[in-house]
């Protein structure tokens, strides 16, 4: 049962993956060298290819839902899907706003770590649904303060605006909302050992791949750096 026992154990796996990534290559560059254009470049465009799948995942969980009798489980899907599209379109708009986009940016594949993360997502919306997805939501719609420290350098170093950074500050609005309601949906829906044994992986899967989108950023900026050496 989705308790607080459960939530403790929840917020244990994800604290868990945070120090991972807060030890890990990337963190460490950033805070000790400084944000970069040209790896926030890389990083953003990694974050556009996911974030354009999130509304589709998103939906796609509906349907695996237990039964159409889950209208609260079903409700959330529904607008969260609609809340979530075409929210890659701000990336763009924030790269444009300080010379950094470039059409051909987005049509290159995506990183290994990134590939995974929105296959992934697909695989559990298509064979566990919007129950076990609800792991991803979990940290995601309240990882704006855990990435304060890395948004707070990139603003300081690159001289960013608001107005720079519509993504990241559009979602810091929301992300108390979301948070509270993902937290009610898993609370509403997830009963069974089962179901919440699949939220715990999906959250601690997710958040594994996320970190390691940020290290294959930073290896592909220093791999280019290197070769114009």
């Amino acid at each position: 049962m989705a308790d607080a026992g459960f939530f403790d154990e929840l917020d244990a796996v994800v604290a868990h993956r945070w120090t991972e990534i807060r030890d890990g290559a990337f963190w460490t560059h950033v805070l000790q060298n400084g944000m970069s254009r040209e790896l926030y470049q890389t990083t953003m465009v990694e974050i556009f290819h996911y974030t354009r799948h999130n509304s589709i995942n998103q939906a796609v969980a509906a349907w695996h839902a237990s039964s159409p009798d889950d209208l609260h489980l079903l409700k959330f899907v529904y607008e969260h899907a609609d809340e979530e599209l075409g929210h890659e379109r701000m990336i763009v708009h924030d790269l444009e706003s300080i010379g950094l986009s470039d059409e051909a940016l987005y049509d290159q594949p995506p990183l290994p770590p990134t590939q995974a993360l929105v296959g992934y997502l697909y695989y559990v919306s298509l064979t566990e649904g919007a129950k076990a997805r609800l792991g991803y939501s979990y940290w995601a719609e309240s990882s704006y303060d855990e990435l304060a420290p890395i948004l707070a350098r990139a603003r300081a170093d690159l001289g960013l605006t608001d107005n720079n950074m519509t993504f990241f500050v559009a979602h810091s609005t929301i992300d108390v909302k979301h948070a509270e309601e993902v937290r009610e949906a898993i609370a509403e829906s997830v009963a069974t050992p089962e179901e919440c044994e699949a939220v715990k992986r999906v959250a601690d899967t997710t958040l594994y791949l996320s970190g390691r989108l940020m290290e294959a950023a930073l290896e592909k900026h220093l791999a280019a750096s290197q070769a114009l050496v």
